[in-house]
């Protein structure tokens, strides 16, 4: 499946038979993406930078039937700015939406966790307290779908994180990629038959902020 849309055509009735489209996008960049930590579960704010590319992403957005959010206020934040610009209401943060939690190394830098744990990130290599993957996918499919269930055959935009959307493409086949920039994501088509499909990257922002952190 190949798709790299950014925007959809005024969809005012939509058949329940059509698949629910749901636009995954990492938030914008948070004080502690500014200070290079890990943030997992931690709940850091948007930074000046991030609400800055929030804005222009809402500018650069067509238009979605609905925005959803986990319930961290990085994305929360993000979710508001873009649904205030586009003159929609945002739906009830979704917890099961939320960032990884990466135990041990929540609120550390690349640096302090090469220190403490040697070879890890090298290798691929996660301590223990570390969410795994299978676990992350199962909440957040679930979360997807419980979207979709009450929203069929919706367009909606997704505010989450980088490592959610990571776990979910490589779950689904497609190869790891380092992670995404802020307001970066990829499409998922939710099926009635229960299948999902995810599509390439797309970037809504250019020459945005990277950071190396969830």
């Amino acid at each position: 499946m190949k798709s790299v849309a950014l925007s959809a055509n005024n969809l005012q009735v939509v058949p329940e038979s059509l698949p629910t489209r749901l636009l995954l996008v990492r938030h914008g960049q948070s004080e502690w993406n500014a200070l290079g930590k890990m943030q997992g579960h931690a709940d850091s704010p948007l930074s000046g930078e991030g609400r800055k590319q929030a804005h222009n992403a809402a500018r650069r957005l067509g238009i979605f039937d609905l925005i959803i959010s986990s319930d961290l206020q990085r994305a929360s934040e993000t979710a508001n700015i873009i649904a205030d610009e586009m003159g929609l209401s945002v739906l009830p943060p979704h917890p099961g939406l939320r960032e990884i939690n990466v135990g041990p190394w929540e609120g550390l830098t690349r640096r302090q966790i090469d220190k403490a744990f040697p070879g890890y990130v090298e290798h691929d290599m996660r301590p223990p307290g570390y969410e795994p993957d299978d676990q992350v996918f199962a909440r957040v499919r679930d979360a997807l779908f419980d979207i979709s269930h009450n929203h069929p055959g919706a367009m909606g935009l997704v505010v989450t994180h980088s490592g959610i959307i990571r776990v979910m493409r490589r779950t689904l086949g497609y190869p790891d990629q380092r992670n995404h920039r802020n307001l970066e994501g990829c499409w998922f088509t939710l099926n009635h038959d229960g299948s999902l499909e995810v599509s390439d990257s797309v970037n809504i922002l250019r020459n945005t902020t990277t950071s190396d952190t969830l």
